[in-house]
């Protein structure tokens, strides 16, 4: 009896050890996975339907409005430096109002205002479309 409960217990401790070390090895490897300077980001992401978004993506430093859908994604236009200022500068309003230890960021009054816009510009694109 004793030694089937040795076993037992051998095989606990040696299945508590593999999850150990699988989780330590996957963290590990997982900062050599993630790249520190991306290239595609996106700044802000506004959801229109259950099923469609609006996107502000930052692609090589070019500031584009985006449209996501379940079935297709597609850049409507190529935001001017005016606009990619403004938003920037609204981010980093945002950054500075914001307490470093707050998880959730409040979008700046006018980096809505701005997303406001190109959300009713779209919406009149995509109504002509039809």
């Amino acid at each position: 009896m004793e030694l089937g409960l040795s076993y037992v217990v051998k095989s606990v401790v040696a299945l508590i050890v593999i999850i150990l070390a699988a989780n330590y090895g996957l963290k590990y490897l997982s900062t050599f996975m993630t790249k520190r300077n991306q290239v595609i980001k996106v700044i802000e992401r506004t959801p229109i339907s259950k099923s469609s978004a609006l996107s502000i993506v930052e692609i090589a430093d070019t500031y584009y409005l985006m449209s996501f859908t379940d079935t297709r994604n597609e850049i409507l236009r190529e935001l001017t430096t005016e606009e990619k200022e403004k938003i920037t500068a609204n981010i980093e309003e945002t950054k500075q109002v914001v307490p470093m230890k707050a998880k959730k960021s409040h979008p700046g009054k006018k980096t809505s205002q701005t997303f406001k816009t190109l959300q009713s510009q779209y919406q009149s694109f995509y109504e002509k479309r039809k």
